[in-house]
């Protein structure tokens, strides 16, 4: 049976663990309370009781499919970090997948490893934890301390135009998951002729464009909160199969 290595010890440590626990803790508890006051707002506002219960109701609906697809995307921190490390950072972010997919991919590119069990070192995840827990200081931040002023910041950016901030907001992610399918999709395939990572990349992309377009000819825009999850799930399956 082989040794597991130090730095993996050090992920899936008791420490760890207790971080995460503290995290999942932090969020049930905000997750309470913001529930409790839009009960209390609610009757506040003269809502009938039934109604906030459908409210609720729908709100869960429609919130499992982004959550089956932060699963997916915790699948592979867990299978690259341990279980610890993606417990931590999926209780801090709630369910922020995509940054923390992009900042583990960054700071292991920034510590000259790679992204797999095999690849990592004790420097490579301190460099990952740090991308991580760094890249997340703006979001707490604005978040936390400047709320108020986020309308206005809003209304600058979009000029008072919601398709211009839409456009802006599809061209940041566009930029950012560009950056993971050259150096994951198009390197590797330029550079060692591994067309699977590429083939899997198109596929999920394909797939994900039919989804929205198909939520679209139904007019289901609940469908949409699916995207990540099918595309995910048929882009892995996709490159597992050519490989």
């Amino acid at each position: 049976m082989p040794m597991e290595p130090e730095w993996l010890k050090q992920a899936t440590g008791f420490g760890m663990w207790f971080i995460g626990f503290l995290t999942a803790g932090n969020a049930l508890l905000l997750s309470f309370i913001i529930y409790k006051k839009a009960f209390q707002y609610g009757r506040k506002m003269g809502m009938k009781e039934q109604t906030m219960k459908e409210s609720v109701k729908a709100s869960f609906i429609t919130a499992l499919g982004p959550c089956l697809g932060i699963f997916v995307g915790m699948t592979v921190l867990v299978i690259a970090l341990g279980g610890a490390v993606a417990f931590i950072r999926e209780s801090a972010g709630v369910g922020s997948i995509m940054f923390e997919l992009i900042a583990a991919r960054s700071g292991a590119e920034a510590a000259g490893v790679q992204l797999t069990r095999e690849g990592m070192n004790a420097m490579g995840l301190a460099t990952i934890l740090w991308a991580m827990a760094t890249g997340s200081v703006a979001w707490v931040l604005i978040g936390g301390v400047f709320t108020r002023w986020l309308p206005k910041l809003k209304d600058i950016m979009g000029q008072g135009n919601p398709k211009q901030m839409a456009v802006i907001s599809a061209a940041i992610m566009l930029g950012a998951f560009g950056r993971l399918f050259i150096f994951d999709g198009i390197v590797p395939l330029i550079q060692k002729g591994n067309f699977a990572p590429f083939a899997g990349a198109i596929v999920a992309l394909v797939i994900a464009i039919g989804w929205l377009l198909w939520a679209d000819k139904l007019k289901k825009p609940a469908m949409k909160e699916y995207f990540l999850l099918i595309a995910i799930v048929v882009g892995m399956a996709a490159a597992q199969a050519i490989r």
